[in-house]
C-alpha cells in the first residue's frame, strides 16, 4: 500500500510497476528483520532496527552495497547517504526516491518524455502485459538504468524478465482496484 500510495502523490497511478522493482530487488524487503541473509544496514526509523543492505558488493563489513527495499547504492553506505539523504532509510524516502529516479530515467530514454510530467504520463500508460511492446521497453530500460544490465545478453534478458513479471504478478496478487489510484 506504501509503495502505491507514495508513488500515486508523485503522479505514478501504475504502482505496480514500482512494486516490481522492490520485488525483483529485495522481495518486498526493507528492513534486515525481512532478510537476514543480507547484510545489516544503517539503523532505519522504520525499522526499529538496521535497514537492509546489499550484499552482493562484498562482505558486510566493507558497508557498501544498496540500501533498502530499492537498494540505492553510490558506493559505501556512506556516500549513498551522502547522494540521497537519510531519507533513503524510511520506506515512504526510498520509495519516493525510486519514483524520482525512474521518472528521470525515463527522461532520458523515452522519446517525447522530455518533462517530469510527459515521464509520468508514459509510465502510467504501460500495461502489464508481458510481450507488449511497451512493457518490454519498461523493463528494458529498467534492466539497463536501474540494474546496469544494458546489453542483449541472456543474463540482461532475464533480469529485464524479472522487472515485468514482478511487476505484473504484483498486479494480479493485489487485483486492478488495489491499485487504482488515478480517481482518487
Amino acid at each position: 500500500m506504501l509503495i502505491r500510495d507514495t508513488a500515486a502523490q508523485m503522479g505514478v497511478h501504475n504502482g505496480a510497476l514500482m512494486a516490481g522493482i522492490a520485488m525483483s530487488e529485495t522481495n518486498l524487503a526493507h528492513c534486515w528483520s525481512e532478510a537476514t541473509y543480507a547484510c545489516m544496514g544503517p539503523t532505519s526509523p522504520s525499522c526499529g532496527g538496521p535497514i537492509i543492505a546489499g550484499s552482493a558488493d562484498g562482505p558486510c563489513a566493507a558497508m557498501q552495497g544498496g540500501l533498502g527495499m530499492f537498494q540505492f547504492d553510490a558506493g559505501t553506505w556512506a556516500d549513498t547517504l551522502a547522494a540521497y539523504g537519510d531519507a533513503i532509510l524510511t520506506v515512504s524516502g526510498n520509495t519516493a526516491q525510486a519514483v524520482s529516479f525512474v521518472v528521470d530515467k525515463v527522461m532520458l530514454d523515452i522519446p517525447g518524455a522530455a518533462s517530469w510530467q510527459d515521464a509520468v504520463d508514459w509510465m502510467n500508460r504501460v500495461p502489464l502485459v508481458a510481450g507488449d511492446p511497451v512493457t518490454e521497453q519498461w523493463s528494458h530500460l529498467l534492466a539497463c538504468r536501474y540494474n546496469g544490465c544494458c546489453t542483449a545478453s541472456a543474463l540482461c534478458t532475464e533480469r529485464a524478465d524479472g522487472y515485468r513479471d514482478h511487476a505484473i504478478e504484483a498486479y494480479r496478487e493485489l487485483g486492478a482496484a488495489f491499485w487504482q489510484t488515478s480517481d482518487r
